[in-house]
């Protein structure tokens, strides 16, 4: 019998060493913050046999912990409204002073607040709550409630659910910290394709509709956090070639003739050779440089047809082409709105990619 209990308890500890080793895998995997918040809390969830799980951010501003993630309830998303102050509650006191606590029965602690469990409808019996800190500074605070099969946490389970989080809280804050990077970065960006467009007055705020009309078409099909990035900023700086074009071309209130027709179609190529100093953007300039291309061929600077155009390419197309169609140019008013979806149906399969006008027609009325 003793060494059936010594199996099991073997076993119980290689399942969690795996999970912890998972967790390490998957939280070093992504620098989206919100993914990897959700992907840390699964996983506590998980590797603590716990009824429910989550994880608060502390508002320094504010003094208030803010609900980030809501594992294992069914009412997530209404406790997510709820603010703790740092002065209330097993979650505040934790986050003044730094130390994890495991409460056996919250509901005879002196410092446990209902304020949860009344909104929701849900018991907390038992929970350990532990700091998310960096350099000993505490961002935040991450708990597990209730024991599965009528179980009760140990010691040694507050010493594993303490080594996941302080990896995760590191984890967090070099994602946040990606994030005020790329914030910074994408602001440079938004600048470059200001100065742009401040060349042409009639394509004010053309880079941003474009940017945003892409990323909800990304939505639809699925693309990943870093291919949406990549999107962004393809979208932000997709006319960045027309810097090298002559303003004269640029604002003619009238149709181009061939040779000025002609500059107009150098303008991907350039943004392409403009860009391609900048070691960070190597991903992003072939979508830049492939914007004008057609599905069945013949587009512009090299074209190419389907699958040989890069997918962001392809969805930069058509909202180019709509945004275009849209807006007001020189030589001619905007097209109704309406009329420019049907000339997007009409080109399906030839100009535009069928799956990207699909997904189009999904997400428009949202724009």
């Amino acid at each position: 019998m003793e060494t059936e209990v010594l199996v099991k308890q073997l076993k119980q500890k290689i399942e969690e060493l795996t999970t912890v080793i998972e967790a390490s895998k998957r939280i070093t995997s992504t620098l989206d913050l919100s993914s990897l918040l959700r992907i840390i809390m699964q996983l506590a969830t998980k590797v603590m046999h716990a009824e429910t799980s989550s994880l608060m951010l502390l508002d320094e501003t504010k003094q208030e912990l803010v609900f980030e993630v809501v594992e294992g309830g069914e009412k997530g998303e209404m406790i997510k409204e709820i603010r703790l102050s740092v002065n209330e509650g097993i979650a505040g006191w934790v986050a003044r002073n730094g130390e994890a606590v495991f409460v056996p029965d919250a509901e005879k602690d002196e410092r446990f607040c209902n304020k949860v469990d009344m909104k929701s409808g849900f018991r907390t019996k038992s929970l350990i709550c532990v700091p998310l800190k960096v350099k000993d500074k505490v961002i935040g605070i991450a708990e597990v409630i209730n024991k599965l099969d009528e179980g009760t946490f140990s010691p040694d389970d507050v010493s594993l659910f303490s080594a996941l989080i302080d990896h995760a809280a590191i984890a967090i804050e070099n994602a946040k910290l990606y994030k005020d990077l790329q914030g910074l970065f994408l602001s440079t960006i938004t600048s470059l394709a200001t100065a742009i467009e401040a060349k042409d007055p009639y394509t004010k705020g053309h880079s941003e509709r474009v940017t945003r009309l892409s990323l909800a078409i990304a939505g639809k099909i699925g693309m990943s956090f870093k291919e949406k990035e990549r999107l962004r900023i393809a979208g932000l700086l997709h006319d960045i070639g027309k810097i090298g074009i002559p303003e004269g071309i640029l604002a003619k209130p009238a149709k181009l003739n061939n040779e000025e027709w002609g500059i107009i179609k150098q303008h991907p190529a350039k943004g392409a050779e403009i860009l391609k100093p900048i070691k960070q953007l190597e991903d992003v300039i072939p979508v830049i440089r492939h914007h004008h291309e057609k599905f069945t061929g013949g587009g512009y600077p090299d074209g190419l047809e389907g699958e040989e155009i890069p997918l962001g390419s392809r969805i930069i197309t058509l909202v180019d082409a709509f945004d275009a169609m849209v807006s007001t140019r020189p030589y001619r008013p905007a097209m109704k709105r309406k009329d420019a979806i049907n000339e997007i149906q009409r080109c399906k399969g030839t100009q535009f990619d069928p799956k990207i006008v699909e997904a189009f027609l999904a997400c428009y009325e949202y724009e």
